[in-house]
């Protein structure tokens, strides 16, 4: 009986331990899977933005990264990413340029997409359609290109 209250004690302990170890991290895995793609061709560019104003930049990004595509889709995780307020814009750059290529009225030619599958109506999504909170340890958001 006093072997069974004291592990019930050791093993309450260690919870409340691990509890506060996961509580005093703030960070995150995030993991990016990307679906739509009509083929395997390139890769996908991908943006993680922190504000408004990395969103809306066209040449700076809180974090980024390219990602080959396999079976037409793509998978990355994005590790020890700090808690808060986060919008994800990406592209399928097929001729690995580097640029969302358009045509000549700037119509995308590209497959692209956006956090929460936001779309804009005459340019990107808008950052409070995309923008999403990052809160646990462990987070999966599927994103669609078209």
């Amino acid at each position: 009986m006093k072997l069974s209250i004291i592990t019930f004690f050791v093993l309450i302990i260690f919870q409340l331990v691990l509890a506060q170890t996961v509580e005093d991290k703030n960070t995150g895995n995030l993991t990016i899977v990307v679906t739509g793609f009509e083929n395997d061709d390139g890769e996908v560019l991908i943006a993680v933005s922190n504000s408004r104003e990395t969103y809306e930049s066209n040449d700076s990004a809180f974090v980024g990264v390219k990602v080959k595509i396999e079976n037409k889709k793509a998978e990355y995780t994005f590790e020890e990413l700090p808690f808060g307020e986060y919008a994800i814009k990406l592209f399928h750059d097929e001729n690995m340029d580097g640029e969302l290529d358009s045509n000549f009225l700037g119509i995308p030619t590209e497959d692209y997409g956006f956090s929460n599958n936001a779309r804009g109506t005459f340019g990107p999504a808008d950052y409070d359609d995309a923008k999403f909170l990052f809160e646990q340890t462990e987070m999966t958001m599927e994103i669609s290109v078209d």
